[in-house]
């Protein structure tokens, strides 16, 4: 089964021991956090972005699980370089 954006959303908070308050920002509030991780809303760029920020990943790899190259922050996971 395909993991769905909020659940790894959920998995990678869980992984970082961080409350979903921990996640809001300006644009992503407690509530909207917790709607995303239940699949009843779907994410901006901006927030995919600000979340992934603070969760140590990459926008792509929140998005889609995928790993390599992602085009919204130019994040290259083979050499670890933003560009």
């Amino acid at each position: 089964m395909t993991e769905t954006f909020g659940k790894r959303l959920r998995r990678l908070r869980e992984e970082r021991s961080l409350p979903q308050h921990m996640l809001a920002t300006h644009g992503a509030s407690f509530s909207y956090i917790s709607r995303l991780e239940a699949g009843t809303r779907n994410p901006s760029l901006d927030a995919v972005r600000s979340l992934a920020a603070k969760l140590g990943t990459t926008a792509l790899y929140l998005e889609t699980g995928q790993e390599d190259y992602c085009p919204h922050c130019g994040y290259d996971s083979a050499s670890g370089i933003h560009s």
